[in-house]
Formats: structure tokens, C-alpha cells, sequence
């Protein structure tokens, strides 16, 4: 190996010693000059790094310039180590990798869950709305239901005539709900008080509303 070596550092050299020479033998035979040196050594050594791809160059290069400054480092140390070393090194960077691969997934599950957990909450704010609703509208209707009973009982007590006016100010619907409601002898003893000829053909239709439900049931 240290043959090898030397071989290689002795052939540099000629060649360095060539190089040179010939170097020498053009700048005085007028072949080069100043600005042409200059050109020349741009092109061997550049200053500057191309504008086109900075980040590609920089990527590529630098895991072996990484490398590099590893063995340089521990270059007085035997084979078997540096490889050890180098193994341990880039174990520990994989482990480091692998923790901050580990902390980005436990965080999106953080995420997740507290996406999740907004979700369900808006849900169940949407089901205590429509329960209060609801509730407000059950509420209603009974109140509703209780009238109606106590209007009920009230007109069964009062004559017939003055039930007959106070259902002439109501909308048919709602003198039909009554109507139905009652017995039929005080059903009758009501309509029987509808003598004018609009009174009679507003109970005309009252009657035909409330047979309505009756021939829809029989279908």
C-alpha cells in the first residue's frame, strides 16, 4: 500500500513538473498572456458556483463533505475504528431522524384529536339547540292544549247562540277542532243556532271539512 502511494505521489509530480514546463515554454513564446492565465484558472477553479442549481450542489455535496470532515478528524485512528466511529455516528443521526420523524406523528395525532374533539362538541352544542327548541315547542303545544280544553269546557256551558257568534269570528279550522271535540248533542245544539243564509252556508262548509277526514280514512 505505501508503494502505491509513493508511486502515485511521484507520478504528481512529473506531471506537476510537466505541467509547469509547459506553462513556462507558452507564456514565453507569447501563446499565453495575463488575461488568458486568468481565464484558465476560472475554468480549473472556479470563484463562483453556477446560479442554476445552488441548492442541488449544495445537497449533493454535503453528506461527502460531512464524511470528509469525519475522517479527517480521526485520521490518526486504526481502520477498524474509524468505521466504528462512522457506524456509530450515523446510528445516532438515524435516531435522531427517527425521534423527530416520532415527535411530527405524535403532534398530527395531537391535531387530530383535537379536531375530533371540536367536531363533537359542535355536535352536541347542535343537539342542546335543537333540544331547547324542542322543548319550547312542546311547551306550546301544551299550553295550546290546555286552552283549548278550557275553551272547550266553556262553550259546552254557554248557549248555543252566543257559542254560535264567538265561532263566526273564528277561521274554520279551528271551529271544525272544536266542533269535533265535542259531543254530538252539543255539536248539534251549536249549529242548530246558524239560521242566517250566510251563517248556513258557513256551516256547510264546516260540515264538509269534517267529513273530509272521515272519507279519507274509509280510502
Amino acid at each position: 500500500m505505501r508503494r502505491l502511494l509513493n508511486v502515485l505521489v511521484l507520478a504528481l509530480a512529473v506531471n506537476f513538473i510537466a505541467l509547469m514546463g509547459a506553462g513556462a515554454w507558452l507564456y514565453k513564446s507569447g501563446h499565453l498572456d495575463h488575461d488568458r492565465v486568468a481565464a484558465i484558472r476560472e475554468i480549473v477553479f472556479p470563484t463562483t458556483v453556477p446560479a442554476t442549481q445552488p441548492s442541488e450542489t449544495a445537497a449533493t455535496t454535503r453528506p461527502v463533505s460531512q464524511l470528509d470532515e469525519l475522517l479527517a478528524r480521526h485520521a490518526g485512528m486504526p481502520a477498524a475504528e474509524q468505521v466504528n466511529f462512522i457506524r456509530q455516528t450515523l446510528q445516532a443521526q438515524v435516531a435522531q431522524l427517527e425521534q423527530r420523524e416520532a415527535e411530527a406523528k405524535a403532534f398530527q395525532i395531537q391535531v387530530a384529536a383535537e379536531k375530533e374533539k371540536n367536531r363533537a362538541d359542535r355536535e352536541a352544542l347542535e343537539k342542546q339547540k335543537q333540544k331547547l327548541l324542542d322543548d319550547g315547542k312542546e311547551a306550546a303545544k301544551l299550553a295550546s292544549d290546555k286552552g283549548f280544553q278550557d275553551s272547550l269546557e266553556l262553550y259546552k256551558t254557554m248557549p248555543a247562540k252566543q257559542v254560535k257568534s264567538v265561532f263566526m269570528g273564528l277561521d274554520d279550522p279551528t271551529v271544525v277542532r272544536y266542533l269535533q271535540a265535542m259531543e254530538a248533542r252539543d255539536a248539534n245544539r251549536i249549529t242548530k243556532e246558524f239560521k242566517q243564509p250566510e251563517e248556513i252556508e258557513r256551516l256547510k262548509k264546516l260540515l264538509e271539512k269534517m267529513r273530509q277526514p272521515e272519507a279519507a280514512a274509509k280510502d
